[in-house]
């Protein structure tokens, strides 16, 4: 399901949200699926549920919108 106004607030706050393991400009690297390897930032959360998906934006700039499950905190 999509966030709310509310929720979409209270993820750019750092406020945490039922599921949603990761953070607004948290660095994450791509572990699974066609883009595997590559890196980038969480931008936002745009759907929530048992596998929350987040825009992503890439290295390259290009932003795509991956499955919690595909990604993994890059531990600074």
């Amino acid at each position: 399901m999509k966030p709310t106004h509310d929720q979409h607030n209270d993820f750019f706050a750092h406020q945490p949200l039922p599921g949603v393991a990761f953070r607004h400009n948290d660095a994450v690297e791509i572990v699974f699926g066609e883009l595997v390897g590559n890196s980038g930032s969480i931008v936002s959360v745009e759907q929530l549920g048992l596998d929350p998906a987040y825009l992503v934006e890439l290295g390259s700039g290009k932003d795509v919108v991956i499955c919690q499950s595909h990604l993994r905190l890059v531990e600074a």
